[in-house]
């Protein structure tokens, strides 16, 4: 059985399976097909420099080209990478992703609000690709981000803080107790007080379910989203909605 499971592991990918005759590499370099980038790469005689297939840049004379399997071979052979799509390094999309990981974490541990040019600075993006790359990795813009993260730190610091309301909502990265209080049904599902005496007098329903992170519980006034819980065990989630809300009424 284990050189059945070691004879499939090494046999090639379906994609690199694809770009084995030179036709069908120049079709994905023509095509500026993503999919061959990694499985080869091409050079050009004329510039001296290599690129992934998807490469941006003008298309060459099919004369002056010639494959690589690696970059490696594509530099022993003396050509440079190419300075546009760097195939020497982490494909764009996950570039792009480390970028936005990078600015979320900032985004986290900062005392104040960063403006959108700042962030984009910090992801060395212009401001409208930052914000378009933003969203199309996390889903949402970089603005409504901020509001979810100062949304949670605000839950955590009325649950398990020891500060006053006051104190919280600024901490947690609020300009003003006024602009808090204006989003505080949708930011808590409940008014400040309520919240942090754990759900006094309030009604809250909720849902277990599965998804790409785990199981995922989440809970609701009818004033709004009062709590999304990530984790393992679906009864541990339920634990610990009741810890934060004990003087609420559960209702599966």
């Amino acid at each position: 059985m284990a050189q059945v499971a070691v004879a499939i592991h090494d046999r090639p990918s379906a994609s690199a399976k694809r770009f084995v005759t030179d036709t069908a590499r120049w079709a994905a370099v023509v095509n500026r097909d993503p999919t061959a980038d990694d499985q080869f790469f091409y050079s050009v005689r004329t510039t001296g420099v290599y690129c992934r297939p998807s490469c941006g840049a003008r298309l060459a004379l099919r004369e002056n080209v010639q494959f690589h399997a690696s970059c490696q071979e594509a530099e022993r052979a003396g050509f440079r990478p190419c300075k546009r799509c760097r195939p020497n390094e982490a494909p764009l999309a996950e570039r792009q992703a480390e970028a936005i990981a990078r600015v979320c974490s900032q985004m986290e541990i900062a005392d104040e609000s960063l403006s959108l040019d700042q962030l984009a600075e910090s992801a060395g993006m212009s401001r409208f690709h930052f914000q378009r790359v933003f969203k199309q990795v996390t889903g949402m813009t970089p603005n409504a981000y901020a509001s979810a993260r100062r949304a949670a730190r605000v839950r955590e610091q009325l649950v398990h803080g020891s500060t006053t309301v006051t104190d919280a909502i600024y901490e947690s990265g609020f300009g003003s107790s006024g602009r808090f209080y204006a989003e505080a049904s949708t930011t808590l599902g409940m008014n400040a007080a309520a919240y942090r005496k754990g759900g006094a007098g309030i009604a809250i329903r909720f849902a277990v379910g599965e998804c790409s992170l785990g199981s995922i519980l989440v809970a609701a006034t009818d004033k709004g989203i009062c709590s999304i819980l990530l984790g393992d065990d679906p009864d541990a989630l339920a634990r610990d909605l009741e810890d934060r809300f004990p003087q609420a009424t559960l209702t599966a």
